[in-house]
């Protein structure tokens, strides 16, 4: 009897006092130094890391300023990031919300309840379902229709357009990351809420899980006066430094545009109660938010996205599912416009984590963060994660193979051949002209000098940034030009020109 007693004992003793409920858990030693060190090491213009154990939130500080001139102030708990790709996962829940109503369910054909959604191949059309829409086999190319919003089409004409895109990929056969889509999320979600996609985001999720500083771009990103300015960082030689983004109406064409992929606005302190309710299997403060049922399905495996010896992943709605040795890491990063997000969530281990950025070019330090994290509260320490992820950044670009040789052709001798208005369809009018002795194309909110490329190929320049191609047809002379087409990832029908 005495021998079981001390047995008792020793096992009380054993087990973590945050198990027993004596205290809080707390954060592993020496993860506030690591998050630190990552802030310097890697001149981060402006951090906020959070950290949600066991239903508490057990870390949230802020790291640098919300601006490095005279403008900044220290970042702390409610200061706002966009948070980028991280948006995916939370217009995934509001369209679950919507499918508790009863609306809509994951397995019906979207056609049903949208008639006027469309897509290039009629078959698909009638087989896509609701489940396909988030998780980036819809046979499109990596992006493909990501360049259409630099050239001025927004949200609503988004959808109209992807019926004239030919796909590169037989559906559901092909991992390739997509933002575009997720705004037939947000159609769906419009629909049956009888609300915006930013006002139905504020009503069913932001507001029930006491978000109180979490919005979207469309509604903040020019009048916020808490919202980071978005840096991005680069390498020289062996030194990290970092600028200043300018391009804040080009950003905001873009993310608006795919707003529900990408343009949601929140905190340090406002992701610790997202995690909770993440933790929670879609429960917070008592209260389901979303159903148990729909939210176990938001991160069921639904697209095999890559895998090596140890690990696999899988993307689901709006989450990519990594299953390796250490256990199950359900994530996602976010990169745009100088701004940067890792969100993630351990569910055996009951703990997740946030960590938001202005650095605006890499999720490096935010996975070193993440990892050391993980493997602290594992008690593993076979692997300094910054030291990692910061070397592999820093390593010397290796040197690119020569390219094959190839003639380069001349264009058209007269530039006046390619001159005329161009009709695409539902794409709308083109326009090349000469100004200035000089060849310029003009589609919507794109006017740009063109720069020859190679035969009847040329450059021009995006609306947001960045370059594209678009090429020339002639006709059986050679000499007369009688379309356009443009690169966007994927073929698009021809633009033709007028007489």
């Amino acid at each position: 009897m005495k021998k079981l007693f001390f047995t008792l004992i020793l096992t009380v003793l054993s087990y973590p006092l945050w198990a027993q409920g004596a205290i809080r858990p707390r954060i592993p030693e020496g993860f506030e130094a690591f998050v630190a060190r990552v802030a310097v090491e890697w001149k981060l213009p402006g951090m906020v890391v959070t950290v949600v154990k066991d239903g508490e939130t057990v870390f949230l500080k802020g790291y640098g300023k919300t601006s490095l001139d005279e403008t900044g102030v220290p970042v702390d708990e409610h200061t706002q990031f966009v948070i980028a790709s991280t948006s995916k996962a939370i217009t995934a829940a509001l369209l679950a919300t919507v499918i508790d109503d009863g609306h809509v369910r994951w397995n019906d054909t979207v056609a049903n309840h949208l008639p006027d959604f469309k897509l290039y191949d009629p078959w698909v059309t009638q087989n896509f379902l609701v489940r396909d829409i988030m998780v980036h086999k819809t046979g499109f190319n990596a992006y493909a229709a990501d360049n259409l919003p630099s050239f001025g089409y927004d949200r609503d004409e988004l959808i109209k357009l992807y019926r004239h895109i030919r796909p590169s990929h037989s559906f559901r056969t092909t991992y390739a990351y997509n933002n575009s889509l997720y705004t037939v999320s947000a159609q769906l979600v419009e629909k049956y809420t009888g609300k915006s996609w930013d006002d139905a985001l504020i009503e069913r999720l932001f507001t029930p899980l006491e978000m109180k500083n979490s919005t979207t771009g469309n509604k903040a990103f020019f009048s916020s006066p808490t919202l980071a300015r978005g840096y991005r960082l680069f390498k020289e030689a062996d030194t990290i430094n970092v600028a200043p983004r300018t391009d804040f109406q080009g950003a905001f064409t873009w993310l608006s545009a795919i707003a529900p992929a990408g343009f949601v606005i929140s905190t340090g302190a406002d992701m610790a109660n997202w995690l909770k309710m993440l933790l929670g299997k879609g429960s917070y403060n008592g209260v389901q938010i979303i159903s148990e049922r729909n939210f176990r399905y938001l991160i069921t495996p639904q697209t095999i996205t890559g895998s090596d010896s140890v690990t696999l992943n899988n993307y689901a709605q709006g989450w990519t599912i990594e299953q390796g040795p250490k256990g199950r890491l359900i994530r996602h990063t976010g990169l745009a416009y100088g701004y940067t997000a890792l969100v993630g969530f351990v569910p055996e281990q009951n703990m997740g984590f946030a960590v938001l950025t202005t650095n605006g070019t890499t999720n490096s330090p935010h996975y070193a963060i993440g990892r050391q994290l993980i493997d602290m509260y594992l008690g593993i320490n076979d692997r300094d994660w910054q030291k990692h992820y910061l070397d592999e950044y820093m390593k010397p670009a290796a040197p690119r193979a020569p390219e094959p040789a190839r003639d380069s052709l001349p264009p058209l001798d007269d530039k006046g051949s390619y001159v005329g208005i161009f009709d695409g369809g539902a794409f709308g009018e083109a326009r090349v002209y000469i100004q200035n002795d000089t060849l310029r194309f003009a589609l919507k909110k794109v006017d740009s000098p063109l720069r020859h490329r190679n035969g009847n190929t040329f450059t021009f320049n995006l609306s947001t940034g960045g370059r594209s191609d678009l090429t020339f047809f002639t006709d059986e002379s050679q000499k007369r030009v009688v379309s356009l087409s443009l690169n966007i990832g994927d073929p698009v029908e021809p633009f033709i020109k007028k007489e």
